[in-house]
């Protein structure tokens, strides 16, 4: 049995077993006419008034994330599950939290990073997605950790809630697979995980169902053949179509038979308007099935 220690964050779900006119004076002589008036008696609605005052600026972020861990035991943890959900809010500021994502298209050997310079609101007490609760982790700044999978609504628009201010339909969750292939990476048994092949020749990897809208990142994480160390990572961002191929070329200068850690994540970003915030909360959604394989 192999084991290694995991070293990326985990971030998936069990749909695999493993969202007026006025009148003017008449003439009695004359037919009567009717003229559009200067004066435009309809007042602001409230939403009008909002906007107004809005800004294009971020003022926070949500985070919903759920992974499913098909071979606990084969990564050093003893939950099949890690879900949590974060938020931070803060005044408007220019920074946008995921840039660090792979583009779309593109394949990456290094994971990067990014930051967002802000200073939080003062707020105090808890926060929460729809049913969700939240619990402050810093200044204004709430997390959830240890969530169970069942609290994960599927395809449901979420509104995000504090003690300042309410972000109607903030953003919208995701749902798991009914299928990934190949099969093997999903072994939950120590004795025959690491069997799924990533090919020095190209591996091409399907699921489903697909989500319009969102995109569908492969992440190979390398390791030694004895799991003690990491050789590296191959990274791939597609928009959710239900199928990537893995260029064989970034697998080239690993040894045969070293074992990877195979992340297969569905993405989902937004951004919203915040009106009780004067700016838009940016949103990234991540549900992730984490499977084991080999080089070959």
């Amino acid at each position: 049995m192999r084991i290694f220690a995991l070293l990326f964050a985990l971030g998936c779900g069990s749909d695999i077993a493993i969202i007026t006119t006025e009148k003017k004076p008449q003439d009695t002589n004359s037919p009567e006419i009717t003229e559009p008036s200067d004066v435009d008696d309809t007042e602001p609605s409230d939403t009008q008034d909002q906007e107004s005052d809005m800004t294009e600026l971020t003022i926070g972020f949500a985070e919903l994330s759920l992974t499913q861990i098909a071979c606990p035991a084969c990564v050093g943890v003893s939950n099949e599950f890690d879900i949590f959900a974060n938020l931070k809010l803060h005044y408007p500021t220019s920074g946008g939290y995921t840039d660090q994502l792979t583009p779309v298209g593109s394949c990456v050997t290094q994971e990067i990073g990014s930051y967002v310079s802000s200073e939080p609101i003062i707020i105090s007490g808890t926060a929460t997605f729809n049913s969700i609760q939240l619990y402050p982790s810093g200044q204004a700044e709430w997390a959830a950790s240890n969530l169970m999978e069942y609290q994960i609504p599927r395809r449901t628009l979420v509104t995000v809630s504090t003690e300042a201010g309410t972000i109607p339909n903030a953003f919208e969750t995701l749902e798991g697979f009914d299928s990934i292939e190949p099969y093997t990476l999903l072994w939950v048994d120590p004795s025959y995980a690491f069997d799924a092949v990533v090919s020095k020749s190209g591996t091409t990897f399907t699921w489903y169902p697909t989500i319009p809208g969102t995109q569908f990142e492969i992440m190979v994480v390398v390791y030694s053949p004895d799991g003690s160390q990491i050789l590296g990572l191959v990274a791939c961002m597609e928009n959710d179509v239900g199928y990537m191929t893995l260029p064989g070329t970034y697998f080239q200068s690993y040894p045969t038979w070293a074992l990877a850690a195979v992340y297969l994540t569905r993405h989902r970003i937004d951004r919203q308007p915040a009106y009780d915030f004067n700016g838009y909360l940016e949103s990234h959604q991540t549900w992730t099935v984490l499977g084991t394989g080999h080089i070959e």
